[in-house]
């Protein structure tokens, strides 16, 4: 019996001895990256709702974290902070939708950046760059650690406005070609600049809302009509297409989803902007269910832009279609109006993704 009480008593001394332990290695290595090391027992009010007079909301921007180990509680509290902003949520945001694996004349690529992508990225990189972990304190009764992220407004927020000063700058270019521009195509290319720079702006002016600063653009009376103006220019290039071999129902259906789209539809290839070659294939297939009453039909087709002044293949893309009905009839025309659906949405996106790259 007193060999068990003694057992017991050396356990609970051994934990306590590497609860120690473990306590100072946090502290020490908080201590050599400068971070305060709070060793009151009394639970700090910043763990509660992120407020502390050393660091009121007025000038930075506070994050908490919490976790059973120090290292993770600094990361959670860093993320609290990069919630707060839309920049890296819209750079993810960008690539995802502008991802596409196309052949050109730099050959198969997937293809996910654009220059306003790029800026900001490196908006997300400093503002995250700026992020300090001021403050971390150990519940005594749960070992949980916890950490205080700061971001200082001012610092940030100079960050901002100087991008927005270059997005500025760079609308107010690319509009200027819109205007100078002599051909369709030109106009377009300058649009296609613009489209994504409005998006930037939109993010960066988000984010100095969130930071506490003026977020309008002082040299851009209208940025409505500036988005209208680049619009229109996209629209005004004409797109002839030929489907091979000929088929009425793929080809309607092309011409109205462009349509639907804003964009024009030339008659002849002499006329257009914008060739297109569709090379389709449909074909039925037995459903694979005994006794199905089912009947399929698959369509895949070959999309190739030309830029018709200049005589170079702009992106080569590929769709499908599998549509199904109890009339083989059906399921062909089914599989046809969708392809052709698929066609025209792939034009719009390939013209907007890659004409100007």
């Amino acid at each position: 019996m007193r060999l068990e009480r003694l057992d017991m008593k050396m356990r609970k001394i051994l934990a306590a001895v590497v609860s120690i332990f473990v306590f100072v290695s946090c502290a020490s290595a908080a201590k050599k990256d400068g971070t305060k090391v709070n060793k009151s027992s009394k639970t700090p009010e910043w763990t509660q709702n992120g407020n502390s007079p050393m660091y009121p909301q007025t000038a930075y921007i506070t994050g908490i974290g919490s976790a059973d180990d120090i290292d993770s509680a600094k990361d959670r509290a860093r993320g609290e902070i990069s919630k707060v902003f839309s920049t890296d949520i819209q750079a993810t945001t960008m690539i995802t939708e502008s991802e596409r694996t196309v052949s050109n004349a730099k050959g198969s690529t997937t293809e996910s950046a654009s220059d306003a992508t790029e800026d900001l990225r490196a908006v997300s990189k400093k503002t995250l760059e700026g992020i300090e972990i001021a403050e971390v304190w150990q519940d005594k009764n749960s070992f949980r650690w916890y950490a205080l992220a700061i971001l200082e407004r001012a610092k940030i927020r100079r960050i901002y406005r100087d991008k927005l000063d270059e997005v500025e700058e760079q609308l107010s270019i690319y509009e200027k070609k819109i205007d100078e521009a002599n051909t369709n195509m030109d106009k377009a290319l300058a649009a296609l600049k613009i489209k994504p720079l409005l998006k930037t702006k939109a993010s960066l002016e988000q984010d100095l809302k969130v930071i506490g600063g003026n977020g309008s653009f002082s040299g851009l009376e209208n940025v409505s009509a500036l988005q209208q103006k680049a619009e229109a220019a996209i629209a005004a290039l004409g797109v002839y297409v030929e489907v091979v071999p000929a088929n009425i129902r793929i080809q309607t259906e092309v011409s109205k989803t462009l349509t639907s789209l804003g964009m024009r539809v030339s008659k002849t290839a002499d006329s257009a902007d914008i060739s297109v070659r569709c090379e389709a294939e449909l074909s039925p297939f037995a459903d694979p269910t005994p006794g199905s009453r089912w009947k399929w039909y698959t369509g895949e087709a070959s999309v190739s832009l030309t830029d018709v002044k200049a005589g170079k293949d702009i992106v080569t893309f590929n769709v499908s279609s599998k549509k199904s009905n109890v009339s083989e009839n059906q399921a062909k025309a089914s599989a046809e109006k969708d392809l052709g659906k698929k066609i025209g949405n792939g034009i719009n996106d390939a013209i907007e993704n890659n004409l100007a790259n």
